[in-house]
């Protein structure tokens, strides 16, 4: 039986409260108040189609918050990192090996075997994987984020939200622009699009960029700024009118991405240290601390970092990405009834070279390989609108393939003496067929002119068919001894686990799943300018198989009873919220309530050699989250956002320990179990202050001021205390000026203006007992854009 707790009941007085003044400021206004002149222009009116149809934001019953094209440019968002500053509840990171969404403290971790939980779409093509995602935001119409779980509109693996972005369609107009952009760290951006009408039927839109940007964060052992980037692409799009109820568009998008170097800096967790050594001074594992990393008094000071392996070729630490999406849409309109086809295809390779020990010395070289293809194929039914019963009804399919072999290289002379010249090498082979299978409706009742019923199901079938081998292999020295070949070939197995949690084994399995995911909403229009919801659903997110190989959990003979295996995730949604405006145009106030019950939750915690998955047994996220929009008069608008998050393990028992724990205490697992999870702060939130004015017979002058906040959150899944970020506030300014015929602009652009330093990801460093390391994000960057109209 459901009991209210204390918090339960502060939100439901909060919220009541809420809706009670909203319906008594929206009667009063209404009643008695008429827009001033100066309030003319009003609010722009957010258009959004998460529900598969094109609707207001604020008659969709469930928390969004959406950015058109013009409020991405006006706001500096130039992609998702951008992006999730100004978005409470969401915390995105992008690592060297991996791009992480977290919702509501949701998400999914590190490991090649996972697949976000935060579903991800653009122009209706499936971006599962964060390699799939790195494209910047150019070009784009809008983007979408529903929070909590989206299972009968977005499907698969949606437990924590969906995020859907949308890039401009070819039009009717000849038109285009140029931007070129200079600014910190030798940052150079390029971009260019054209729209071409070629007939009356058919147009085309090409859109592309070119940026590179140098390194933030000095590296002492290489003397240079680290980790600088290059990216480029190109995005072609034809739309055809083919007759007056059918049209058909095609997009396609290549990107190539790089970095090289590291952008992480690495310290010791001296207390613990210091207690390990007095326990056992003469402890091997105390052995090199100050000679592998940073002096123990530079502490966290965002600047510089010691990484110093190279590959023996020569190569520097970094990645390769290239990326191809491509999508075939047709639309056929046929007596009111909207039919549509969706066939999308999207691959990727990624090549990356790690220095896997974090230290100045070649001891842990990791390269890794991921190829990935799919094919998705959707076909929907949208019936007339304005209708007492209106519906979608779809089916979807979905096959990929995914590569991923791993090689890891130990310098093991280096900590062996008797392995003289040896190197020994851990080799992992990782491969995975998936096919997915779903059918979905979304029925909607429109009972009255006040009362609106919404029914979802979604049912989905998926198998997975997986490979895994592993094996390791000794590399000598020209003049090794015959007998230390001979002990390093016999030892390898041994030592590759003790080192690097590598496990032989050679699997071959399978799993397969159904699941059948159903939704409701209720809503109320009653009260003037206000929508009253509640909504409740279910989604799941699919099981499946360790990617890494380097579970130490499973010993030197590795079987599916070990870890290798994890469980499918369930979450169970309930949401209650209003959306209002007290004043029509002028002011915009929704509020949502919501708590999600999480069912084995998939996590990826790094036990200091590997990522390991697993499932945390119980969770439940609860909060409340505001938005608000206000046009304060002719020339300014307000933008303001709140979230609170009460995260809390309510059964997890396995955990990973933290390296205190471990090394201190002996233990080998820790109990989280009324704690809260990473990436998870108790409030966070955005206020942003627009000024726009007509200047100078004609020019226009716009100002943009941001402060995004948060509380403070851990940032590892071990919830060690060393690696917890501080709460903080950033401060984003941006100046421009338009010309009167709308032809050129000038704009300055600073992120982070008073230069906070923070970190977005944490975890322990292999091999070296109480070294940490924190992925730093950048300091204040100043941008100067210039752009061309035509």
């Amino acid at each position: 039986m459901f009991t209210l707790t204390p918090f339960c009941r502060f939100i439901r007085n909060s919220l009541s409260t809420t809706i009670a003044t909203s319906v008594v400021v929206s009667a009063g206004v209404n009643a008695q108040v008429e827009p001033s002149t100066t309030q003319s222009t009003g609010l722009e009116r957010i258009v959004v189609t998460s529900q598969k149809r094109v609707q207001s934001l604020q008659d969709i019953p469930t928390s969004i918050q959406a950015f058109s094209g013009e409020a991405l440019e006006e706001n500096n968002i130039a992609n998702l990192l951008d992006m999730s500053e100004s978005l409470p509840n969401v915390h995105i990171t992008e690592t060297s090996s991996s791009k992480r969404i977290f919702v509501r403290g949701i998400g999914s971790g590190t490991n090649a075997g996972f697949e976000q939980s935060v579903a991800m779409y653009k122009d209706g093509i499936y971006l599962g994987r964060g390699h799939q995602a790195k494209f910047p935001f150019l070009d784009m119409e809008r983007i979408e984020l529903v929070k909590g779980p989206q299972a009968v509109m977005f499907g698969k693996n949606a437990t924590a939200g969906a995020l859907s972005m949308s890039t401009n369609p070819a039009s009717s107009l000849f038109e285009g622009n140029v931007k070129v952009e200079v600014g910190s760290d030798n940052e150079r951006r390029y971009s260019a699009v054209l729209n071409l009408p070629v007939t009356d039927d058919l147009a085309i839109r090409v859109a592309a960029f070119d940026e590179s940007r140098d390194g933030f964060l000095y590296n002492q052992a290489r003397n240079k700024d680290e980790a600088s980037s290059d990216a480029s692409g190109v995005r072609f799009t034809a739309n055809w009118q083919i007759n007056n109820a059918l049209t058909a568009q095609f997009k396609f998008e290549h990107g190539n991405f790089s970095t090289s170097g590291s952008r992480y800096q690495y310290i010791i967790d001296t207390p613990a240290r210091d207690e390990q050594i007095a326990l056992d001074p003469t402890d091997p594992g105390n052995v090199g601390y100050r000679s592998f990393l940073l002096s123990d008094t530079s502490g966290l000071d965002y600047t510089s970092s010691v990484s110093g392996a190279l590959h023996p070729g020569g190569l520097d630490e970094g990645n390769d990405t290239s990326t191809d999406n491509a999508v075939i849409a047709l639309t056929y309109d046929v007596n009111d009834f909207e039919l549509t086809s969706i066939s999308t295809y999207s691959q990727y390779d990624w090549n990356a070279l790690f220095d896997a020990d974090y230290s100045e010395v070649s001891l842990i070289r990791q390269e890794y390989i991921e190829h990935y293809q799919q094919f998705t194929q959707e076909f929907r039914v949208a019936s007339p609108v304005n209708q007492t019963i209106e519906y979608v009804a779809g089916v979807f399919y979905m096959n990929s393939e995914l590569e991923h072999p791993n090689d890891v290289l130990l310098g093991a002379s280096l900590l062996i003496p008797d392995l003289p010249g040896t190197s020994l090498g851990t080799l992992a082979q990782f491969e995975q067929e998936q096919e997915s299978y779903s059918a979905f409706t979304s029925l909607t009742w429109n009972m009255d002119a006040n009362w609106k019923a919404n029914l979802g199901l979604r049912y989905q079938h998926e198998t997975k068919d997986v490979t895994s081998e592993q094996s390791v292999y000794a590399l000598f020295e020209d003049g090794t001894p015959e007998a230390v070949q001979q002990f390093a070939n016999a030892a390898a197995p041994a030592i590759s686990l003790s080192l690097s949690g590598a496990g032989i084994h050679n699997l071959a399995t399978d799993r397969s799943e159904s699941h059948l995911s159903p939704s409701v909403s209720l809503q109320y229009f009653g009260f003037s300018d206000t929508m009253v919801f509640a909504n409740a659903g279910v989604g799941y997110k699919a099981g499946g198989f360790d990617g890494s190989g380097l579970n130490s959990s499973q010993g030197t003979n590795v079987d599916p009873n070990s870890g290798f295996e994890y469980e499918d995730e369930k979450a169970t949604n309930y949401e209650l919220g209003i959306k209002s405006e007290p004043i029509k145009n002028i002011l915009e106030v929704n509020a949502t309530v919501f708590l999600t019950d999480y069912d084995n939750l998939q996590v990826s915690e790094f036990n200091g050699n590997a990522f390991v998955v697993k499932n945390a047994a119980e969770t439940r996220v609860k909060g409340i989250e505001l938005d608000t929009r206000w046009a304060i008069a002719d020339r300014w608008d307000l933008t303001a956002n709140l979230a609170l998050l009460d995260f809390t393990y309510q059964a997890y028992d396995g955990a990973s320990p933290t390296v205190r724990q471990a090394e201190l205490l002996g233990q080998a697992t820790q109990s989280l179990s009324g704690r809260t999870g990473a990436f998870a702060p108790d409030y966070s939130g955005n206020i942003a202050l627009n000024y726009e004015s007509s200047i100078w017979s004609g020019y226009t002058f716009n100002a943009n001021l941001a402060v995004n906040f948060t509380d403070d959150f851990f940032l590892e899944q071990d919830l060690d205390p060393i690696a917890k970020q501080k709460a903080y506030e950033k401060i984003n300014l941006s100046v421009g000026l338009l010309d009167k015929d709308d032809r050129w602009s000038v704009s300055l652009l600073v992120n982070n203006l008073t230069d906070e330093r923070t970190f977005s990801q944490a975890n322990d460093v292999p091999v070296i007992s109480y070294a940490h390391r924190f992925l730093v994000e950048r300091p204040r960057s100043i941008l100067l854009q210039c752009a061309y109209f035509f």
